[in-house]
């Protein structure tokens, strides 16, 4: 097997990402790729993640988590995860970092506040400084990321642009922490949705040109596995001749986060897989 290997150390946590695919590739579409880590629909198969990988993501990595109601739908599917099988015990403090040996600790939200927009985490001076105060004040955290909700419905290039400024500025500032770029909800049609396609593009091409990771939350909306046929189902719509991944029918609903359950636990999964990575797990 032929890898590039580039690595972060952080604290006691080596980080390793390889130029290979990383995750069940029934589509074609590679997850790892020479530019970087991409997590997507495709890394959601918990039972390839061998139970040493999991321990390691327990021991090893502390998560600051940052997000507003969409963002939830990560947090409600590793809690039902867990539900099911106390292998992936996790323990989610509102604030707060906890300390539970065996379980994959999160800090949820900024210290002060817990649905946390745009303004509380990169986009101003005061939320970069939400920011610090966790990351200064939780020495063991060693990975940051913030969801989006809606915004991207809306927003321009040059204020994505400033997203990815500001999280360049964290990862220059905070070289022992891993930050998690993300794309925005696939739930938007019509012009709100082609131009979130376009933003979400913006990000994904960010990334992969800048050996980022990536937590595709868009392309875990759109697709859908269909136990019947044992295949991948992908949603679209079409706009001015262009064709949009939306979200699937199938998440259509709002048992949390705005959504389904189902959609919750797919999320949950590719948190697992992505974790699992940055502990050293080499996927097959």
């Amino acid at each position: 097997m032929k890898h590039k290997i580039f690595t972060l150390l952080t604290g006691s946590l080596l980080i390793i990402l390889f130029t290979m695919t990383a995750c069940t590739q029934d589509d074609g579409n590679a997850s790892i790729t020479e530019h970087g880590l991409s997590i997507n629909h495709t890394c959601t198969e918990l039972s390839q993640i061998p139970v040493e990988r999991i321990d390691s993501v327990q021991t090893n990595i502390k998560l600051h988590y940052a997000h507003t109601s969409h963002g939830g739908q990560l947090t409600t599917g590793l809690n039902r995860i867990e539900s099911s099988n106390s292998a992936y015990n996790i323990a989610i403090g509102s604030s707060y970092l906890p300390d539970e040996s065996g379980a994959f600790c999160i800090f949820d939200g900024q210290e002060s506040v817990t649905y946390i927009t745009p303004d509380l985490y990169w986009r101003t001076a005061e939320g970069m400084n939400y920011t610090r105060d966790v990351l200064n004040n939780n020495s063991n955290i060693n990975v940051s990321m913030w969801s989006w909700c809606c915004q991207l419905n809306s927003y321009s290039e040059e204020q994505v642009q400033a997203y990815l400024d500001s999280m360049t500025v964290l990862e220059t500032e905070y070289p022992d922490v891993v930050f998690i770029y993300m794309t925005c909800n696939a739930q938007g049609t019509g012009a709100e949705g082609y131009n979130r396609y376009l933003r979400n593009e913006q990000i994904r091409e960010y990334c992969s040109e800048n050996e980022k990771v990536l937590f595709d939350f868009a392309d875990l909306d759109a697709w859908w596995y269909n136990s019947n046929t044992e295949e991948w189902d992908q949603d679209t719509y079409d706009y001015n001749g262009h064709t949009v991944p939306v979200e699937h029918s199938q998440f259509n609903g709002n048992e949390a986060g705005h959504t389904t359950y189902e959609s919750c636990e797919q999320k949950g999964r590719a948190v697992w897989w992505m974790m699992a990575l940055l502990a050293g797990w080499e996927s097959p």
